[in-house]
């Protein structure tokens, strides 16, 4: 799966978790999408944010080749 999609079908997917909850709350259908577009934004940011700690936690975790693995 390309990187840029990734978040779009992650938030996607939490959208229409959202829009299925509410459904069966009987609450009218408008505010149902409004509630599962606010969560599928949500879900997009973080699967971003989610990809960049994943990333910085792999560089981190990278052996270093500095002055003292030299010495």
């Amino acid at each position: 799966m390309p990187k840029q999609l990734k978040p779009f079908i992650e938030g996607l997917a939490v959208g229409c978790v959202f829009i299925s909850i509410t459904m069966l709350f009987e609450i009218p259908l408008y505010i149902s999408f409004i509630i599962g577009a606010l969560a599928a934004l949500g879900g997009y940011r973080n699967s971003i944010k989610m990809d960049r700690e994943k990333a910085a936690k792999k560089e981190q975790n990278q052996p270093n080749t500095s002055k003292q693995d030299v010495e």
